[in-house]
């Protein structure tokens, strides 16, 4: 009999709630309410001005605040008083504070982002509402009006990327909005708003961050307040800006249970209202709206009046829609009394109910509506292609980092009509976070991925929280469960529910996983009531999976599976209402993987059945869900597959596996092929001599020896009474550290003499901040730092010795051995000073002095170069011996113990142990040691990346007395780890944390009561022995703490259990399954050997470590619990290469995750490993070999490092290879380690040798019956030992045949580890795949008669089988040689884009630029018939190729290079076509072209650079534009005359140099004196929008457009010749242009300037008296010429980046700039396509000898005089042969910084020395005739890669010539050695600037140099009238060669540095205003 479904209360809200709630929802019922209007609105009425957003609060702020109305509430607050007073009176019900932008992300734009002055302006802004409502109501008795605390949308966005390139980027975390969010919530509560209004959602993810940090809060404050939320639609598409519908927002934020939900801003009411309406009928909360007055007019502004809009609302209130309505953008109190007069009469939306659903969203909605009884047809397909488990290719691509392909897997899936997304990043070789987040945030970015929800999937909590942060939608968080208990699984089921996300819920309990249909409904059930009743969790979002568990496999238990799921279905439907059934459908089937037709009926079954029993979804393959109709199922295979579904018989498995071996396994299950025939069984020798079958080979003797008894190796050295003293205090009480000795040092603000005294009086180095020197030199201040402790209560006093290491005091070069042995002798002599007098003062106390050994500031775990991971600042030997001077001096001065502290890196700690133990042991005698980590923050790991555990395991072996953490994390923070820490330590525990966390200025707020409560937790859980105080601890903390914690016992000393306990940066605590060790094994991965790998082999060999990385990788990822590491081979030097790599390994945070087995067997390449391991390793190994002596050294060296050890079965006569031999070895081997070395038993591990069988050698035989017998006895006689092993050895005979070797490897490992075997030197990725009883049972048998020795012709048996199969098959797949498919022959010839049609041909073509057939297939096309006329192919076939190559270009799917060979291919056709159609005019008579526009375009005069103009031109061409070059240094006549020529429709003017700006001024001017009102286009290097709109545009009435580059020209020029458009685009430019030359001038008028004669004051001050600034003598004075320089030489110094720039293809982070940019997802394969093409035109180019490189050097004597440089004849300096002019920096900048003039880095002539200046300039010359050539041939993509090369040329060759100067014609800097990389980089000794750019922006000097050196005269190198050099591939520049020069932009300057200048330069006024136009900070 059924059971009653069980009755269910709901949750109750624990939070109590405001009566606000009450009074809202009563007025809302009543009548329609009204919110306020704009606040912005109105403060545009006031016309403030700066000083009134800046007050007297921000007189001083260095940003400019006007525009930030939010700081009005603190500098004019009556203003903002006044518009709430004013929207009062005019009726509204809600007025909101003016904190819009009232985050610190908003306010960061202010710089105003400081947290407390943000919750200032919330707190005050809040304050003033509620005054204003106070008012209000005082003066309307019985009115009741509330504050709302407005929270806007921030400026950042957290669903769309800020970077076209990188959609997944975001430009900031949910974490920093949701906190923001938080700050700004908790401050508006404290100033008393009545209610919170979430408003503008631009971004729905924005909205939720807001939702989540008000939960928190109100679950913080115990009370809730109500919520109302408003989204912003941006436009008719119904979207939010980041795309979602009206509905789907609803879905997202519903959560919230908001008490209403609305809509506000962006539209007008008219526009607004059927999305009000949508809103209306599916929310089931109270509904509002706040539109805009209509929508705004030209000029940005509102017109619509109050009575216009009241009347748009109108329809809102008559279909009753809302119940509260306000204005917002343009509204003001006139449209709110309108609005509340017209409404007034209207009664309000009525509530109603919604349909219970499951309600999800992405950016469209999905409302699960289930059909009863139909449910297949309803069922939710959720996609499994974007889960790592689920698709080989999408783990892929996400390993790769192959983004966009992971996405195209997406969007496949939608596409083929997956209604939900699932998502999973499951994997070892991911890192789950980062690639969760990646991923979302691009699908986010995706219109069409995002349009479904997701379901954000992972076995680990916080990859799932990743995940949520980046949705936008609702999605679905798949899973959690009860296996980790009820309190884990309510936290993160509340999580979920704050995200807004429905839940899957996994049938796992505590006891494991169900399995059976009583424990699916059980577990289900129980969650169920857990969900609904104690977390409120909406049961239409719980979603159970009961487990589709795989049938077929063979095993009885298994047989009712899928039975039990489809009847736990039912039930739990029954039994829980609303909810719903998922799980993953392509479980059932999983052994049936490999053959299609069954795996996929299986599925299509399952769902059939499973649906009629009420799942609901599934994550499935969805185009196979579809196409695998149960109905169109193969009736024959369904029959099969439902016996074992439906477990209908006991053989079903059987028969369905002899059916499915007849099926063609490719086959589909509505379509099914059977297979022909099956391949004969192999002939095999029978046995000979087998054993009988009831003998067991691996058995034990019967009569073994018993296990013998070992004696604990005692510690020789004997301990101090601190010992004693400390642990009987430690047992008794909490005993007390004293504080921060750093934090009461600073109270005395000390100052450089204070640190100096007499005794480094004369020290060369600054010593203020070196605390350590303070014993020496104010030790005054250091006895009563030390006393004040004592005196509050320490038991423990630090010595003042934190950096009392010669590493750390070589800061100060202080680092002399015996002056820092000094310091630390002096430091404990005066600890034990103030502990003696506080003893005598108190009689029967104990104090004690600990000996401080802090960190160092190096550390042996990190790179200090980001580019080399391997590096490492300092060496272990050199940290060691550090401490071991630290620790003697220290103990000569008689501390009681030592204190090694803020363990940052494990590494160093470890060579502080070792150090220690070193000093120990020479001393004789032992002082306790306190040992103490620090978790740098809350991740939970230090700062080398170990965890807590990880820590302790590595440096236990040190017995320290305590253990603990200290630094860096207040107490709250630490806890955690403490409460950790204590649980596996086996000593006693301590902690000292910081007082809190800094503020904002560093410093800690905390007080001593404070802090102490905050300890108090540790003191009741009694997790501690010691505690004390770290940053910002003082005596009154100590006190503080030590009042508190009296009151509680001691943390008790208890056992931890024995394990061997390694560790990389987690822990490895290895666990042994007793009875299963094959389960618990430890796989030991062997690939980083260099005699298990080739590959690796070769990596290291060749020094790409990189490669032996990603080989390491590749095993962690496999699955590889420790990695083994060896370099042991003749071709490797062995400490280098292994200290190298595993520095390498320490450096990845994945490979170093695990430990290391350090393996050679030479011992001194052990220790180099042993020195680079943070973690606890293996090391591996020694032996008895050399004797016990060399044996026991070598052990206690590794025990001193920390390692656990493996010991070969060797000894002295030799290699252990019988059973009697391995055991005795081993068992004399534990002996000397357990009795005499003291090594811990745990971490003994043997290897006794497993030896090769099947060599055909007799005596080889019994080698694994040998290897596992002895494995079990010698667990036995050596207990806690392990066993371990080369497990490939075994079958070294069968290797090249894969099968046979690995099914060894297999049966090996089954055996041994069911006689001990712990662990082995595995591939791990095999071992997991070939699990014994999946081994094929006939291979099987013939390897076990090998391996267990069991017939005596076994080998030859192996032999014969093996030579049967495919050497290449896995060993649980056999395949038989010959059984594979044979190989097809004669099949289909590949398609190939010839066999197309010409017209796809020639688009082919086009697009791919391949002109071989061009001419071909366009004549082809001329004579098919279809096209009557020439010009028909060209308008027809050719130009619909050019559209989609202009379309993909626009796209950015084409890139630049490409469309310039597209367009080579379109002139090829077109030239052939112009004969036919000149032939066709000349017959008709006709004239006239037809394109899309005539196009001039020119590079103005006194400029020949035409690059970017040729590719414009190219472009355009491709765009059917007639485009009319007339060349370079074009008069202004030429271009207007040309234009009138051609009747051309637009002008483009391009130009580099600055002249140019000028010219183009005039090209305006004379079109306007000319009449003509075509548009001009103006582009070039050196032009910008800004110019063009405050220059250029201003001087002619026709259009003027700035265009940016190539990709931006051919939409302008449609965009101007379109009639429709034209219009409107050139008043939108003119209106931009309008703005900016408004903005530009109000800069002008904000930017403040030194006069010339103050900016000359603070000149650069060049102290030329330092020897180091001393000028150099020149080698060479004159000039000297390079008339033809090797190219050769010069490809080294070619800077790639511009090129690539020229071609305008750009790599993404981190993928920018040369040779990164080949590795680009995008332009990467292009840009390697170009590149490569570049060097075969270079090649071309010097085997032609087709460039000539040509360059000339001057260096003469020269001195400055003020701003000038003189240059003299020669070195006496009697005449002047030259003068260059400087300009002077004058835009203010900030105190003490120069003002720059290229004449500071000359020695001034009044010095009296003789300084020099360099020039130069070069070029590359028979450019002109390459170009030509091509531009004959119509090829412009060869031309404009030749004008390219020569400019990379020219700039390479000015690099050359620069370095020349510097190391030999010069020679200031003969000894450089830099890389070109580093020349690039400007890493080099002086500068090179250029005359027209930013150091000297006047061209005009450039006339000095060319008559100084005879440039033209010398190289034949010219300038144009605009200073331009001819040829264009041109360079030149000034050398100057102090150390004091440095590169800086002039800047603009004022007037009356223009009139000094042009008076110096004896040039008219008018003319220098000329060339310097573009510097004026004025207009002349």
């Amino acid at each position: 009999m059924t059971s009653p479904v069980p009755e269910y209360r709901c949750a109750a809200d624990p939070l109590a709630k405001s009566e606000a709630f009450g009074q809202l929802e009563a007025l809302m019922q009543e009548r329609i309410i009204f919110i306020d209007g704009a606040m912005g609105t109105m403060i545009q009425r006031y016309k403030l001005e700066e000083e009134d957003f800046r007050g007297e609060r921000y007189k001083s702020h260095a940003h400019e605040l006007k525009g930030n109305n939010d700081v009005l509430v603190m500098t004019r607050p009556d203003v903002i008083e006044e518009i709430h007073a004013a929207y009062l009176a005019a009726g509204a019900d809600i007025i909101e504070t003016n904190t819009f932008n009232g985050t610190t992300i908003s306010q960061a734009d202010y710089s105003l982002d400081q947290v407390e002055e943000v919750a200032k302006i919330n707190r005050v802004a809040a304050q003033l509402a509620k005054k204003a409502t106070a008012a209000y109501m005082a003066a309307h008795p019985g009115s009741r009006k509330f504050v709302a605390g407005a929270i806007g949308p921030t400026n950042k966005t957290l669903s769309v990327s800020p970077s076209v390139e990188n959609p997944a980027l975001r430009g900031i975390t949910y974490d920093e909005v949701e906190q923001a969010y938080y700050e700004q919530a908790k401050a508006l509560y404290e100033g008393g708003v009545d209610m919170f209004l979430v408003e503008t959602i631009f971004d729905t993810l924005n909205a939720k961050a807001a939702i989540y940090a008000l939960e928190r809060f109100f679950e913080e404050q115990g009370v809730r307040i109500p919520v109302f939320i408003s989204g912003t639609i941006v436009d008719n598409s119904g979207r939010t800006l980041s795309g979602q519908t009206n509905e789907a927002f609803w879905n997202s934020v519903s959560h919230a249970k908001p008490l209403a939900v609305g809509l506000n801003c962006a539209l007008g009411a008219s526009d607004m209202k059927q999305y009000i309406a949508n809103l209306s009928a599916c929310a089931d909360c109270y509904v509002f709206c706040y539109p805009n007055a209509g929508l705004p007019n030209a000029m940005g502004g509102y017109d619509q009046k109050g009575p216009e809009m009241a009347e748009e609302i109108r329809p809102f209130c008559e279909e009753r829609l809302v119940n509260a309505i306000g204005g917002c953008c343009g509204t003001s109190p006139e449209h709110i009394a309108a609005i509340r007069e017209m409404a007034s009469a209207y009664p309000p939306r009525q509530l109603h109910a919604v349909p219970p659903l499951m309600r999800l969203s992405g950016l469209e909605p999905l409302n699960y509506s289930p059909k009863e009884g139909a449910l297949r047809e309803t069922f939710l397909m959720i996609g499994e292609r974007c889960n790592v488990a689920g698709s080989i290719m999408y783990k892929k691509a996400i390993v790769d980092g192959d983004y966009d392909k992971a996405l195209s897997i997406a969007l496949s899936q939608v596409a083929a009509g997956a209604h939900v997304l699932d998502i999973n990043m499951d994997d070892g070789l991911i890192d789950g976070v980062p690639a969760m987040t990646r991923f979302v945030n691009l699908l986010v970015s995706d219109p069409e991925a995002s349009r479904v929800p997701f379901m954000i999937d992972s076995s680990k909590f916080f990859i799932i929280e990743a995940g949520l942060k980046c949705c936008q939608g609702k999605c679905i968080v798949n899973s959690i469960s009860l296996k980790e208990g009820e309190e884990k699984f309510k936290e993160q089921a509340r999580i979920v529910q704050r995200h807004g996300a429905a839940l899957v819920v996994m049938a796992f309990d505590e006891e494991g996983q169900a399995a059976g249909y009583a424990d699916k409904v059980r577990i289900c059930q129980r969650a169920y009531r857990i969900l609904v009743e104690e977390v409120g969790f909406n049961p239409q979002d719980i979603i159970f999976d009961p487990n589709i568990l795989t049938v077929g496999t063979g095993l009885v238990e298994h047989n009712n599976y899928a039975v039990d799921f489809i009847q736990a279905c039912s039930e739990i439907k029954r039994v829980c209402p609303g909810a719903k059934i998922s799980g993953g459908v392509s479980n059932i089937a999983f052994s049936f993987r490999g053959n299609e037709p069954v795996r996929r009926a299986f599925h299509s079954a399952f769902l059939h059945h499973a649906c009629k029993a009420g799942m609901d979804m599934g994550i499935v393959n969805a185009a196979q869900v579809q196409a695998d109709v149960y109905e169109k199922i193969d009736k024959e295979l369904l029959q099969y597959v439902e016996d074992v579904l439906l477990n209908r018989r006991d053989d079903s498995t059987e028969r369905l596996l002899e059916y499915a071996a007849t099926l063609d396994p490719r086959s589909k299950p509505t379509a099914l092929r059977k297979l022909n025939g099956q391949p004969a069984g192999p002939s095999i020798t029978p046995k000979l001599n087998p054993i009988p079958a009831d003998v067991d080979p691996l058995a034990p003797d019967a009569d073994l020896p018993a296990v013998p008894e070992y004696r604990r190796a005692a510690d020789p050295l004997a301990k101090s009474e601190a010992f004693g003293q400390l642990e009987a205090l430690m047992q008794e009480r909490i005993i007390f550290i004293d504080g921060a000795m750093g934090t009461m040092i600073q109270r005395y603000k000390l100052e450089e003499e204070d640190f100096r005294g007499e005794r480094y009086k004369s020290h060369a180095h600054e010593l203020k901040g070196n605390n350590d020197v303070l014993v020496m030199t104010r030790p005054d201040v250091i006895e009563e730092i030390h006393a004040a402790y004592l005196a509050a209560g320490a038991d423990i006093i630090e010595t003042n010795t934190f950096n009392g290491t010669t590493i750390s005091q070589a800061d100060y070069s202080l680092d002399q051995v015996e002056e820092v042995a000094e310091i630390n002798r002096v430091a404990a002599q005066l600890a034990k000073k103030a502990t003696a007098a506080y003893m005598a003062a108190h009689p029967g106390s104990r104090k004690f002095v600990a000996g401080a050994i802090g960190p160092t500031n190096k550390t042996l775990s990190v790179s200090p170069s980001v580019e080399n991971p391997a590096l490492r600042g300092i060496t272990y030997d050199e940290v060691e011996q550090a401490y071991y001077e630290q620790a003697k001096a220290l103990y000569e001065g008689g501390v009681d113990m030592f204190l090694v502290e803020t363990i940052f890196d494990t590494l160093n700690a470890k060579a502080a142990i070792y150090a220690l133990e070193r000093f120990f042991e020479e001393q004789g005698a032992r002082i306790p040691v306190f040992i103490s980590g620090t978790i740098v923050d809350n991740s939970g790991r230090t700062l080398s990346g170990q965890t807590n555990e990880a820590f302790w395991n590595s440096v236990s072996h040190a017995k320290p007395l305590a253990v603990g953490l200290n630094c860096a994390l207040g107490a709250g923070d630490m806890k955690q780890y403490i409460a950790n820490l204590s649980a596996c330590a086996d000593c006693y525990v301590f902690c000292y944390p910081n007082a809190g966390l800094p503020n904002a200025m560093g410093g800690y707020d905390q007080k001593g009561p404070e802090m102490a409560e905050e300890i108090r937790p540790f003191c009741e859980e009694r997790l501690v022995n010691a505690i004390g105080g770290c940053c910002g601890t003082s005596p009154e903390h100590i006190a503080a703490i030590r009042e508190m914690a009296s009151a509680y016992p001691p943390r008790q000393l208890h056992a931890v259990p024995p394990l061997m306990r390694l560790s990389g940066l987690e822990p490895l605590n290895y666990s042994p399954k007793e009875g299963a060790l094959r389960e618990t094994f430890l796989m030991i991965g062997e690939r980083c050997n260099v005699a298990g790998s080739i590959m690796y082999k070769k990596a290291i060999v060749d020094g790409d470590y990189d490669k032996a990385l990603s080989i390491a990788l590749s095993q962690v990822a496999a699955g590889a619990h420790v990695l083994d590491i060896n370099m042991d081979d003749g071709l490797i030097d062995g400490v280098p290469a292994m200290t190298r790599f595993v520095n390498l390994l320490v450096s990845d945070p994945e490979a170093s995750r695990v430990p290391f087995m350090i393996d050679s067997s030479k011992f001194f390449i052990i220790e180099a490993g042993l020195k680079c391991c943070q973690g606890k390793c293996i090391v591996n190994s020694i032996s008895l070999k050399e004797g016990e002596e060399k044996f026991k050294e070598q052990a206690r060296i590794v025990q001193r490092h920390g390692a656990a050890l493996v010991v070969m079965a060797f000894d002295e006569e030799g290699q252990a290879a019988g059973y009697a031999d391995k055991v005795r070895i081993c068992q004399r081997a534990y002996r000397i380690l357990v009795e005499e070395v003291g090594f811990n038993p745990q971490d003994i591990i043997f290897d006794p040798n497993i030896l090769t069988v099947g060599t055909g050698l007799a005596e080889h035989n019994n080698y694994a019956v040998d290897f596992i017998r002895a494995t079990r006895e010698i667990k036995r006689v050596c207990p806690g030992a392990k066993i371990s092993g080369g497990v490939s050895n075994i079958a070294f005979s069968f290797r090249g045949n894969e099968a046979v070797r690995r099914a060894f490897h297999s049966a090996f490992l089954h055996h041994a580890c069911k006689a001990g075997m712990d662990m082995g030197i595995v591939n791990a990725a095999q071992v997991k795949a070939d699990v014994y009883e999946k081994i094929d049972k006939e291979l099987l048998e013939y390897v076990e008669d090998v391996l267990l020795n069991r017939c005596e012709n076994a080998t030859e048996r192996m032999m014969e089988f093996a030579a049967t199969l495919d050497p290449k098959c896995k060993p649980t797949d056999v395949k038989r040689k010959g059984q594979a498919a044979a190989a097809a022959g004669g099949g289909k010839k590949q398609a190939s884009w010839r066999d197309e049609s010409v017209e796809k041909r020639l688009e082919y073509a086009l697009i791919k630029g391949i002109d071989e057939f061009v001419v071909a297939d366009t004549e082809e096309a001329r004579t098919s018939g279809r096209y009557p006329r020439p010009l028909n192919v060209i308008e027809g076939p050719l130009m619909d190729g050019m559209n989609v190559v202009g379309d993909l270009f626009g796209a950015g799917k084409m890139f630049l290079p490409q469309v310039i060979k597209s367009a080579r291919v379109m002139k090829r056709a077109v030239a052939h076509l112009v004969p036919f159609i000149e032939e066709e005019k000349r017959l008709s008579g006709a004239t006239g072209d037809d394109n899309a526009g005539v196009i001039i375009m020119a590079t103005v005069k006194g400029d020949v650079h035409d690059i970017g103009k040729n590719i414009v031109g190219v472009v355009m061409g491709c765009n059917n534009f007639k485009v009319i070059d007339t060349g370079v240094m074009c008069p202004w006549e030429k271009i207007l005359d040309a234009a009138e020529e051609h009747k051309a429709d637009i002008i483009g003017l391009s130009g580099l140099i600055t002249p140019s700006l000028d010219e183009m001024v005039t090209v305006a001017k004379r079109m306007e004196e000319r009449g003509m009102k075509l548009p001009l286009l103006i582009g070039g290097a050196t032009t910008s929008k800004m110019h063009t709109a405050v220059k250029i545009a201003p001087q002619y009435s026709g259009p003027v457009v700035y265009v940016l580059d190539a990709s931006r020209s051919v939409p302008v020029a449609q965009s101007l010749l379109d009639a429709k458009q034209r219009d409107e685009f050139v008043e939108d430019i003119r209106e931009q242009y309008a703005e900016m030359r408004e903005e530009f001038y109000a800069g002008l008028e904000d930017r403040k300037y030194l006069t010339l004669g103050e900016a000359q004051k603070k000149a650069l001050q060049v102290d030329w008296a330092d020897p180091a600034n001393a000028p150099a003598k020149p080698a060479l004075l004159g000039t000297k010429v390079y008339q033809d320089y090797p190219i050769e030489e010069l490809l080294p110094y070619i800077d790639w980046n511009p090129f690539f720039q020229v071609w305008q293809l750009r790599g993404r982070y981190p993928n920018r700039g040369y040779p990164k940019i080949f590795n680009d997802e995008t332009v990467g394969e292009e840009a390697k396509k170009l590149f490569d093409e570049a060097q075969a035109m270079l090649q071309d180019i010097i085997a032609g000898k087709k460039l000539r490189m040509v360059g000339i050097v001057g260096i003469y004597a020269a001195n400055s005089v003020g701003d000038d440089i003189e240059v003299y004849t020669d070195e006496s300096r009697a005449e002047v042969a030259a003068r260059f002019h400087g300009l002077r920096q004058q835009a203010e900048k900030d105190a003490g910084e120069p003002y720059f003039c290229v004449s500071d880095f000359i020695a001034p002539r009044s010095t009296g020395m003789v300084d020099y200046l360099g020039m130069f300039a070069n070029a590359a010359m028979g450019l002109e005739s390459i170009v030509e050539g091509y531009k004959e041939a119509g090829d412009d993509y060869s031309y404009i890669m030749a004008e390219a090369l020569a400019d990379r040329l020219a700039e390479a060759f000015a690099e050359k010539l620069h370095e020349l100067v510097r190391r030999e014609v010069w020679g200031y800097a003969a000894d450089e050695d830099l890389s070109v990389d580093d020349m690039l980089k400007v890493k080099y000794r002086g500068i090179r600037p250029a005359p027209g750019y930013p150091s000297q922006p006047d061209h005009t000097e450039k006339r000095t140099m060319w008559d100084l050196m005879k440039v033209e005269e010398q190289i034949g190198m010219g300038l144009t009238e605009s200073m331009a050099m001819l040829p264009a591939a041109a360079v030149s520049g000034l050398y100057f060669a102090s150390p004091a020069s440095s590169y800086f932009a002039v800047g603009k300057i004022t007037q009356d540095q223009v009139v000094d200048y042009a008076a110096r330069k004896k040039m008219p006024l008018e003319e220098t205003q000329r060339w310097l136009r573009p510097m004026l900070n004025y207009e002349p």
